[in-house]
């Protein structure tokens, strides 16, 4: 397991843009990396990025298990590499939209009545101000993604894309930022607690509070995107990294969890033996 010290390196300001808090994080010789404040955002980070290479998904942030020492404390955490080119910036869709409408899109969106009339708008306002195209299939993929993992934290500005202070041209980012995933806020779904309990008390963000509602929304627009490969026996496997880092009540659960999503969205897994 790679140890890392951070001491003099120094911690990236909050953005202040979930609503759960922010994560300590640092970027250091071309690398991102974060620690765990809310309970096991780490291992959540990690196990999806290692899931998704058995999936359909092309583009997404690898991370990585690791120990992070900083001011006299030894912190589990995840890097990962930085996804962005020297001269490019991430924009989130929040601030895109406030620079364009002059005021911010979950304000606009809040005040459309349907989830599919929310993600058309966003789709359109995507295509229209950055020139890319199939943004629709691209939201809907990480819809797919979030009801899947059970993401709570996509919010506008966990919304974003990459543009290029050069060229100024755009591109979409790759999938990242999954910490807040697998129930792994130990605040509000603490080990004790029933996981069929947790799931249902978990609200989707940023089109609807229920996953399924939005998800259904998206892909009656432009289609289902996702697909995986991996069975049961692939994420025991993929989560063996955790037993180092995090307690075996934590591993256990985020199998059960993964495992209920499965039998949950089969059609995620067409033609796959579990």
């Amino acid at each position: 397991m790679e140890k890392i010290d951070l001491d003099a390196v120094a911690r990236e300001p909050n953005q202040g843009h979930t609503s759960k808090g922010d994560q300590p994080k640092w970027q250091w010789q071309g690398k991102w990396y974060k620690a765990d404040y809310m309970g096991y955002e780490a291992l959540s980070e990690v196990l999806i990025s290692r899931l998704l290479k058995q999936s359909n998904v092309s583009g997404f942030v690898e991370y990585g298990p690791v120990w992070i020492r900083y001011r006299g404390k030894e912190l589990s955490g995840c890097v990962s590499d930085n996804f962005r080119d020297r001269d490019e910036m991430l924009v989130p869709l929040e601030r895109l939209h406030r620079a364009y409408n002059g005021r911010g899109l979950a304000e606009t969106l809040g005040k459309m009545r349907e989830p599919k009339e929310r993600i058309r708008y966003t789709t359109e306002f995507l295509e229209r101000t950055t020139g890319l195209k199939r943004a629709g299939e691209y939201l809907t993929l990480l819809l797919e993604l979030d009801a899947f993992f059970l993401n709570e934290d996509r919010h506008t500005n966990n919304l974003a894309v990459i543009r290029n202070e050069k060229t100024m041209e755009f591109r979409f980012c790759p999938v990242f930022d999954n910490g807040l995933a697998l129930l792994s806020d130990l605040n509000d779904y603490s080990l004790d607690q029933d996981i069929y309990d947790c799931i249902g008390h978990v609200h989707a963000k940023p089109f609807s509070g229920n996953f399924d509602e939005q998800v259904d929304a998206a892909e009656k627009l432009y289609g289902m995107q996702l697909h995986f490969s991996f069975s049961q026996k692939d994420v025991s496997r993929e989560l063996e990294f955790a037993g180092e880092l995090y307690d075996e009540k934590i591993c256990r659960r985020v199998e059960q969890v993964v495992f209920e999503r499965m039998r949950k969205y089969r059609l995620y897994f067409k033609g796959k033996n579990f």
